[in-house]
């Protein structure tokens, strides 16, 4: 493996991700010579030098992630406390309106894209079990290399590897539960065996998981489900990874990667809304109906040369499948296939430079079926091919990148019965004619590092293009889908990143500015206004609204293209103080704005833009058996939303009452600590977890956005049909509006044999 002197980032990177870096042997990380190694990304095609990328990177390892499982089984909830710009968690299977610098991210597993771009379930990050994960890689921005829209980075889990021996077995139990209720107990199991015979090697792990009930700092009941959209409780989870290696006599390789997960609520009871408080279990009514549930499988087959006619050449194949439902029955299915191929040449006039090029083909499809089974995405095609290339031209201590993609897609719509869900929807309960819209649009990025003896300095420009979300279809306001090209615009984005990062003795930094300006961005807004207003007016045709004159008269089913502009900064540091204790932490602030159709730039509600967050860690290894991890997560307050006056109906005959617009109410700021300890013995290591270690009562930052609504406080006369509407309208105002588990603890052993 190429190495460097003490001095570059990568070392930095991975240091300031040590939060559990006593967990387990780590990787050596300094040779007899004083020479450290570099650490490779995987997201691209070719293992890639961190500081080769000319932007913020952050590489979780092993021993992060041990740490973090300790605590927790949700994947989200690690991102949240160890990536800056990535959301608060929501405590819930779905890890909706967790942004990522206000946006969304690209997930991939090994490579294998997952995040379904046209249908967004945000049910993403429960694609594949965190006991599979050994690293993570978080790459902010777009390339032309991984390109696949206009995110804002790339999150790409990494399965364990094979091991080298002969075989190898791994076996790990936990008992997770809150410390208020004997009923919240819950069960995982994982086993594991690989080894290596010959040229061929091989891994398959299963996992098993049986989750209780939940509860609050109070020992009051959580929902295991809070908001209908699959919950952390009372939890069914399967995953099963199998892998299969080939290495060739020429040192080419080839795998064959399965995967399949299944998770699924077993809920017991329904939930209420508790009015101007949150949500509760309601033991009265045992659940019926069909429970939230996510199934999750994807097949994958790599083979990579190390020289093909004077190339690199590496060839990926892939198909996936994804299923979801909410408690409201919604069914959204996605099937992708993809192919990639490759190359970088062996020799280049100028040897240190570094030239890869290829080809990305992808088809998805998407369906979904609403709670009455009507088709309202139906069988939705698009179809991307997407040449690249990028150049990166090295100089002594200064890096050049530059990368062109040609982002080229067809969607392909047949013929759909418009739903009209939401709002302003003209052609509700008509048949739509199918037809077929085409993109394309070349992207590019620029970026450059300048190495200094320890510390960097980075740059870079990159752009994104991608079509996002289809649920503008279902009110659609015209006959013919090829009459909806205005509407069904992609969205373009200019993403800019400056940052500075190093080591210095013990300590390791890594800060960067980002600032992101879109056209026609997709955001969901709030439009229960409308709603209002439209079914008011189906009771009496007397009161007939406008819609110009709704919070959001550009809305189409919820949903809006907007010019944005996005912006912050983000922190991630730590220093050795001595072989026992490293201190280290991050810490992110984004802001945002958008151009709205009447009031000028305004900005971004919370569904978009998370607060404030920062999180502090002392890693403890005592000695050679013995150590842990204390953590601080801070999540700020944010009180950006404007208080409106909503009329009702518009002429306000029947008056007018305050509050705020859905997720515009202002948030509060809550701290919790989190205690990782484990032990390692002859015969296997002891780990327990404690989250939420002092027991605080809050609500996620997710849970609070609602709260305080506008709709909350509506008052309608005396009649038996606009009871029933306001019931329904206050019920939506504080749906959401849910408590955060208490005290939980996580008791496991894990043996290697």
């Amino acid at each position: 493996m190429s190495k460097f002197k003490l001095a570059p980032i990568s070392t930095a990177i991975l240091l300031a991700t040590f939060g559990g870096a006593a967990w387990a042997e780590s990787d050596q990380l300094s040779s007899d010579n004083g020479e450290m190694e570099i650490i490779h990304v995987t997201a691209k095609p070719f293992d890639t030098p961190v500081s080769s990328l000319p932007g913020t990177v952050q590489i979780i390892d092993q021993e992060a992630i041990q740490a973090q499982i300790s605590l927790s089984a949700d994947l989200s909830s690690l991102l949240a406390s160890l990536v800056p710009s990535y959301g608060p968690e929501t405590q819930m299977m779905s890890s909706t309106y967790q942004g990522f610098r206000g946006r969304k991210a690209i997930v991939m597993i090994d490579g294998v894209v997952v995040s379904n771009t046209l249908r967004d379930t945000s049910r993403v990050l429960s694609s594949i079990s965190v006991e599979n994960i050994a690293r993570i890689e978080v790459i902010q921005g777009a390339s032309a290399v991984y390109g696949n829209g206009e995110s804002a980075g790339v999150i790409n889990l990494i399965t364990h590897q094979a091991s080298s021996e002969g075989m190898a077995f791994w076996s790990e139990a936990k008992i997770a539960g809150s410390i208020h209720d004997a009923d919240s107990i819950g069960y995982q199991l994982s086993q594991r065996i690989s080894g290596t015979q010959g040229q061929f090697n091989y891994l398959a792990q299963l996992n098993w998981r049986d989750s209780g009930t939940l509860f609050d700092g109070e020992g009051t009941q959580i929902p295991s489900d809070p908001a209908g959209r699959g919950g952390q409780g009372e939890l069914e989870d399967f995953d099963a990874l199998v892998k299969l290696g080939y290495l060739f006599d020429d040192d080419s390789t080839m795998a064959l990667n399965l995967h399949s997960r299944k998770l699924e609520n077993q809920l017991s009871f329904a939930r209420k809304t508790v009015f101007d408080e949150t949500v509760v279990v309601d033991t009265s009514k045992p659940f019926t109906g069909d429970a939230p549930y996510s199934e999750n499988k994807y097949v994958q087959f790599t083979y990579n040369a190390p020289s093909m006619g004077g190339h690199q050449v590496n060839i990926e194949l892939s198909a996936s499948e994804s299923e979801n439902t909410q408690a409201n029955k919604v069914l959204t299915q996605s099937k992708k296939q993809a192919l990639r191929i490759a190359a970088q040449p062996l020799v280049l006039p100028r040897e240190q430079d570094k030239l890869t090029y290829g080809i990305d083909y992808q088809v998805d499809k998407t369906k979904q079926i609403s709670a009455k089974g009507v088709c309202e995405i139906c069988n939705v095609e698009q179809t991307n091919l997407a040449p690249f290339a990028e150049y990166e031209f090295n100089q002594d201590s200064f890096m050049l990148q530059f990368g062109l993609r040609y982002e080229n897609f067809a969607l392909d719509v047949p013929d759909y019965l418009a739903t009209g869900r939401y709002g302003y929807t003209p052609f509700s309960g008509k048949t739509i004619e199918g037809g077929s819209l085409s993109y394309r649009k070349p992207v590019f990025n620029l970026g450059g590092v300048y190495r200094f003896e320890t510390t960097e300095i980075y740059a870079s420009f990159s752009q994104g293009y991608g079509l996002g979300d289809l649920r503008r279809l279902r009110s659609i306001d015209v006959a013919k889908v090829e009459q909806y090209d205005d509407k069904m615009t992609p969205t373009e984005a200019n993403n800019f990143d400056l940052g500075y990062r190093g080591l210095f003795d013990n300590l390791s930094f890594d800060i960067g500015l980002f600032y992101t300006q879109s056209e026609r961005a997709q955001s969901y807004v709030d439009i229960l206004d409308q709603v209002i207003y439209s079914t008011l007016a189906s009771l009496d045709p007397r009161l007939v609204y406008d819609q110009s004159k709704t919070l959001n008269p550009d809305a189409i089913d919820a949903v809006v293209s907007r010019d944005e502009k996005t912006y912050g900064v983000e922190f991630l540091s730590s220093y050795a103080i001595n072989d026992t204790f490293i201190l280290g932490g991050n810490f992110s602030y984004t802001q945002g704005e958008y151009r709205h159709p009447t009031n000028g730039w305004v900005k971004m509600n919370n569904a978009r833009i998370s607060p404030m967050k920062a999180n502090i860690f002392l890693d403890m290894n005592l000695n050679d058996e013995f150590g842990g991890l204390l953590q601080v997560n801070y999540v700020g307050s944010r009180d950006e939303g404007s208080e409106i006056d909503l009329a009702l109906p518009q002429n306000g005959m029947w008056g007018t009452f305050k509050g705020y617009s859905y997720y515009n109410a202002p948030t509060e700021s809550y701290t919790t600590v989190d205690l990782s300890l484990f032990y390692r013995s002859d015969f296997g290591q002891f780990t327990l977890g404690i989250k939420n270690l002092f027991d605080k009562v809050y609500r996620p930052t997710y849970a609070q956005m609602g709260s305080g609504s506008v709709y909350g406080g509506i008052d309608l006369p005396s009649d038996p049909t606009l009871d029933q509407l306001e019931g329904l309208v206050r019920d939506y105002a504080f749906k959401d509006s849910y408590n955060a588990q208490g005290t939980t603890f996580t008791l496991g052993y894990q043996v290697n044999y």
